[in-house]
């Protein structure tokens, strides 16, 4: 179907809840709440149906044009699948503003998608790392047009973000989830004029958020997702949320209104009796020298260290690898060494550039099977 009817009045004004699917909508029957109905893009767990009523996500709009400063004159761009809610925040963005929504005509791809921002003329974008890593290594320029890209759908590491700002990419970081209907926190526009922060994102105006003993956050706010469906033998049950607050699988830390998130709650693991996040791995790794998306730090349990720590690149020269993993076992605690790595040819990703993580798991060699 075509996405712009997405932006119409009929659309938004309907009492009709719609699955997102691929392509297409499908009618869902009995909702307590007119809503619109979108599978989770998580990498580790499996699909969850969760709906949000049309108000929430025009609430969501609302304060996301305000924040990156959006009017009637600016031009959004589309070129994330519209039927998860990272792109389809772009069509309420531009339904709620009145502005022009262009949409990529092309499968990704880093060339043509260069040439359609340009032509278009877009001032604002949403991407996921992964397709600004592609723009950027490609060496394309930001066009002049562009102001604001949010990046979502993972985490924007410090390398990537620099480099992107060097070559005229209005990157900003941002932290969302489908559950909230898109964005709960994004850096500022102003900060496209200082050196590239991540460390603490400001929160948007319509959420709370709180932080308990252990750091795992919690969210309340208008935009909530209300409920979540289950379907069994083609037939869905509705189950309403419970409580005014979401305590998400993410941790991390509070600060003045704004929030820097460490990690998921069940990301951390045992090493030696030791505990371990994989991800802030990760991100070590990529600061020195390693590219963004194209690595994995797995853990894979093990019976005598509780588990094996395996980073997993994706085609990457074998002396490129040896050289960074060389610096960072410099640095890094004896428990934190990573005592294999695998090369695999192609890693696989959702329809959103998210890495499988369990999928990748299954592609490793046979003597890493029984491990986990």
């Amino acid at each position: 179907m075509d996405p712009h009817s997405l932006v119409s009045s009929s659309f938004w004004e309907s009492d009709v809840s719609w699955l997102m699917q691929p392509g297409e909508l499908t009618r869902i029957p009995n909702l307590p709440i007119p809503s619109l109905v979108f599978a989770t893009s998580g990498s580790t767990g499996g699909a969850r149906f969760l709906a949000l009523s049309r108000q929430s996500l025009l609430t969501s709009a609302r304060a996301v044009n305000e924040h990156c400063r959006v009017d009637a004159s600016s031009v959004w761009g589309l070129c994330l699948p519209w039927w998860h809610v990272g792109g389809f925040g772009v069509i309420a963005r531009t339904h709620v503003s009145g502005c022009q929504l262009t949409i990529d005509p092309e499968r990704w791809n880093a060339n043509s998608c260069f040439t359609w921002l340009s032509e278009s003329r877009v001032t604002h974008l949403s991407l996921v790392p992964t397709q600004l890593h592609d723009l950027v290594e490609a060496g394309f320029h930001g066009p002049a047009s562009l102001k604001v890209i949010i990046v979502g759908g993972g985490r924007l590491e410090a390398p990537l973000a620099r480099k992107a700002r060097e070559q005229g990419w209005p990157a900003l970081a941002s932290y969302g989830m489908t559950e909230a209907g898109s964005q709960i926190a994004t850096q500022d526009p102003d900060s496209l004029n200082h050196p590239y922060d991540s460390e603490f994102l400001p929160i948007l105006p319509h959420w709370q958020l709180r932080v308990d003993d252990a750091g795992q956050i919690s969210i309340r706010g208008p935009a909530l997702f209300h409920g979540e469906l289950q379907v069994q033998n083609d037939s869905w049950s509705y189950h309403k949320r419970q409580g005014d607050w979401y305590e998400t699988n993410d941790c991390g830390e509070l600060l003045d209104n704004r929030i820097l998130v460490t990690h998921r709650a069940d990301t951390l693991v045992k090493v030696l009796g030791e505990l371990v996040n994989p991800a802030a791995m990760e991100s070590q790794l990529i600061e020195l020298g390693l590219p963004s998306g194209k690595i994995a730090v797995l853990a894979l349990s093990h019976p005598r260290q509780q588990h094996r720590l395996v980073m997993v690149h994706e085609n990457l020269p074998e002396t490129w690898v040896a050289t960074v993993l060389e610096k960072y076992h410099q640095r890094c605690r004896g428990y934190e060494r990573l005592t294999e790595v695998v090369c695999l040819p192609d890693f696989p990703r959702s329809d959103m550039g998210k890495i499988l993580r369990k999928l990748l798991i299954s592609r490793l060699p046979e003597p890493f099977q029984f491990r986990e």
